[in-house]
């Protein structure tokens, strides 16, 4: 019975593994036994475990002042988080789980120290959790829903480069197994480095070279950016805090790592350079954090996205989110996008392409609006998939308004009047006027999927021409200006009725019509969706328009019409395919900051950053720089939020407290 009191290094290993178990089990599978799952099961037993070893030192008189202080926080932000948020409830989940972890590392901690183990014990179980993700990979194991498991991207083949990423088991998806991953090979650099003979240490430790190769597979697998970011940091804290390497050595492996790091970014510039809505929706959270009160517990989204999510109806609202809305919540809602509609409006429309992005690697989309055709406004903010577009040369017609060959028969023509189109680049402009007498010079109507001249009745007004729904024609314009590798922009001058409901192409550059046999092999289209803009391109003829940008992100804008001028809403009704953006984006002191308040935060965080400088020292080297690398993610998606890695997380600074105050 004496020994089991005792939390020898074995009992350090069982903690370690306890949590590596808990990363390997399914969410959402089981219990739900408030919020309980079987996910969960291992870490309450491992709670009630050193609750029992702590109760039996607290019967022993072994109560010291990290204890003191430890109960004097938990009891203040147990009320605190009850009192000062506007949804009170001491049974709210999120409340229960910041307590659960904050008292599950406070009993870690002060057995851990009192028989002074090394905590590099509590990570050294992950190489399991890096085998079986391991595993996932080679099978492409795949489980219900889309964050878990082997995320597939619905391509052909079984290249798993190509057809999808890892989600692993545990809940939270790419972006926790991706900081898991990271952690594992960070451990197993640690120990190379810590080592006398780091050389002979790689070969004959060859389980720790095995486990440290595939921790960066499975790493580069998840297409996690922050998790490369964050092993990239503590890579180069190792670095510098080892004292097993010379000067000269951590420069070599500096600059080695620096251009192998630049190496990887060119060789995959969309995992690096894609668009990311972090920074927008990071503005929406700002603007909802409160000095002293708080939103409560679990009600980040809710606050938050309130915008957008009540454009969904009650039943999505309460399956997806568990969320509701008063009456008076949705009808202020309702009245902004109801103004979407109005008399006949006149303006212009650009889109932007920006074939290369200053010296960085990628092409830029933009879309714009005018009501005078000089001050322009960007609908939304600009779009990137990381890489360059390469519209190939094509020598066939500009079309405007779709159905010219092919790539509109689903009766996405536009309805609207068109006065003029201009074309620029930055060696030339082309100008295309749609007056009645410019027909056969500026433009040509042709019939649909055709090239003969169209004879019936053609009809104009004041405007320009006019292309209703349906139309037997559609408008073709020479090509006289080369676009391929190049910035160009497309200004369209039209009327229309009202924005669009459905899917109207605006613009586009036809591929059917062979001028050339050396070319005319992709196309692109330029498209408004329900009010909001799209690019699409062809990469392939076969594949057809399985590539584009803009559209359903809440960063897109939508585009209104506000008492006969273009205007825009960047509330555009939300759609449940953008779930995963609203939920996997936070910063998690900023969330943890919307739903209790600025200051608790700020004093968690001080209180973080003070233990970390205190204990500044080379001995800690590797407690030092796991904790940097779980901040780094934090920044940018909420780990403290998640069960997976919040253990990990809160066990470090608490660990560094409990030093402090020892050393008193």
């Amino acid at each position: 019975m004496k020994g089991i009191m005792n939390l020898t290094e074995d009992r350090v290993k069982l903690v370690g593994y306890t949590f590596a178990i808990s990363l390997l089990i399914p969410p959402n599978v089981g219990l739900n036994i408030m919020g309980l799952n079987f996910e969960d099961l291992p870490l309450v037993l491992l709670f009630v475990y050193l609750f029992y070893l702590k109760i039996h030192d607290f019967k022993k008189n072994n109560f010291d002042m990290f204890d003191v202080y430890f109960f004097m926080f938990l009891t203040v932000f147990i009320l605190y988080t009850n009192l000062f948020v506007e949804n009170m409830g001491i049974f709210n989940q999120t409340n229960l789980r910041f307590y659960f972890y904050f008292f599950l590392s406070y009993l870690f901690i002060s057995i851990y120290e009192r028989n002074k183990n090394n905590i590099i014990y509590i990570f050294d179980p992950l190489s399991i959790v890096m085998l079986i993700n391991f595993l996932i990979v080679v099978t492409q194991f795949q489980i219900n829903g889309n964050l878990n498991g082997w995320i597939s991207n619905n391509t052909s083949g079984n290249n798993p480069f190509t057809s999808g990423r890892l989600g692993g088991l545990q809940g939270g998806g790419p972006n926790v197994i991706g900081i898991i991953c990271a952690i594992s090979a960070l451990v197993c650099l640690f120990k190379i480095l810590s080592s006398n003979e780091n050389i002979n240490y790689i070969k004959n430790n060859k389980f720790n070279s095995f486990i440290l190769l595939t921790s960066l597979f499975n790493l580069y697998l998840t297409y996690s950016r922050g998790s490369y970011l964050a092993l990239s940091i503590g890579f180069v804290i190792l670095l510098l805090m080892t004292d097993s390497l010379n000067k000269t050595i951590k420069f070599y492996l500096f600059t080695v790592f620096t251009i192998l790091t630049l190496i990887f970014i060119y060789l995959n510039p969309s995992i690096f350079l894609k668009q990311t809505n972090r920074g927008f929706l990071s503005e929406l959270g700002v603007s909802n954090v409160s000095l002293f009160k708080g939103t409560g517990g679990g009600n980040y989204i809710k606050s938050v996205y309130k915008d957008y999510l009540v454009t969904l109806d009650d039943e999505t609202l309460m399956e997806e989110f568990n969320i509701t809305y008063s009456d008076s919540e949705k009808n202020n809602n309702k009245k902004i996008l109801a103004n979407s509609d109005g008399p006949i409006t006149e303006g212009y429309l650009k889109l932007k392409f920006d074939y290369k992005d200053g010296y960085l690697p990628r092409s830029v989309i933009s879309f714009y609006y005018s009501n005078d055709g000089n001050e322009w406004d960007q609908i939304g903010f600009s779009h990137t998939n990381g890489a360059v577009i390469n519209l190939i040369e094509n020598d066939s017609y500009f079309e405007v308004g779709g159905w010219g060959d092919g790539q509109s028969n689903d009766g996405s023509f536009l309805d609207a009047g068109i006065k003029n189109v201009i074309i620029k680049t930055n060696l030339e402009t082309s100008v295309y006027k749609f007056s009645k007498f410019r027909r056969g010079l500026d433009y040509f109507v042709l019939t649909p999927k055709l090239r003969n001249v169209y004879r019936g009745e053609v009809k104009f007004n004041d405007f320009g021409i006019l292309l209703e729904r349906p139309r037997d024609y559609w408008l073709a314009l020479p090509n006289n200006i080369n676009i391929s590798k190049k910035d160009f922009e497309v200004i369209v001058n039209l009327q229309i009725d009202e924005i669009p409901k459905g899917n109207e192409t605006l613009f586009s550059q036809s591929s059917i019509f062979r001028l050339n046999d050396e070319f005319n092999d992709q196309s692109w289209k330029w498209a408004i969706v329900e009010g909001r803009m799209y690019f699409f391109w062809i990469e392939n003829v076969d594949n057809g328009y399985v590539n584009y940008l803009g559209g359903k992100s809440l960063r897109s804008g939508n585009l209104i019409s506000n008492n006969g001028q273009f205007d825009t809403s960047n509330i555009p009704e939300f759609d449940i395919s953008q779930f995963d953006e609203i939920t996997t984006s936070h910063n998690g002191f900023l969330t943890m900051a919307v739903e209790y308040g600025f200051l608790p935060v700020l004093l968690v965080v001080l209180a973080c950053l003070y233990g970390v400088i205190k204990n500044f020292q080379k001995k800690y080297t590797l407690e030092l720089t796991i904790f940097f690398m779980l901040i780094v993610q934090n920044l940018t998606n909420d780990l403290i939020y998640s069960p997976d890695v919040s253990i990990y997380f809160w066990i470090i600074p608490m660990y560094f407290l409990n030093n402090i105050i020892k050393n008193r």
